[in-house]
Order: structure tokens, then C-alpha cells, then sequence
């Protein structure tokens, strides 16, 4: 198993019409994520809303954020 428990998230297309955000990223950690992203056999923009969608997760389970 990786980083994130990939298995609960289906592997799914990113609709191009779903808001966009920008996030500028060390080169390092462009290269790790750029990694997982090959691994789970994703884009790293789908590797990267697998990342937020399990902060989010934890900070609702956490009672940081409803």
C-alpha cells in the first residue's frame, strides 16, 4: 500500500470543468508526487485530489472542519 489508501478511491477522470487551483511546490516534492502518480498509475492531478481528498477526510474525522 502507498502513501494514501488508494483502494477506497476509484481511479476516475478529472473533468476539465471542475474548479481549478493552483499550487506552486518545491521541485522535490513535484518529484515524489510526480512518483506516486506513476505507481497508482494516475495523473499527477489526480494524484493530487486523492492527497486533498484524504486531508479533508482526516479534518472531518478530526472535527477540525464539518
Amino acid at each position: 500500500m502507498g502513501l494514501f489508501d488508494t483502494s477506497l478511491t476509484p481511479v476516475r477522470p478529472v473533468p476539465a470543468k471542475l474548479p481549478r487551483i493552483v499550487v506552486y511546490v518545491p521541485e522535490s516534492v513535484k518529484a515524489d508526487l510526480e512518483k506516486l502518480a506513476t505507481v497508482d498509475r494516475r495523473s499527477v492531478s489526480s494524484m493530487a485530489l486523492v492527497a486533498i481528498e484524504e486531508i479533508i477526510k482526516q479534518a472531518k474525522a478530526e472535527g477540525k472542519i464539518e
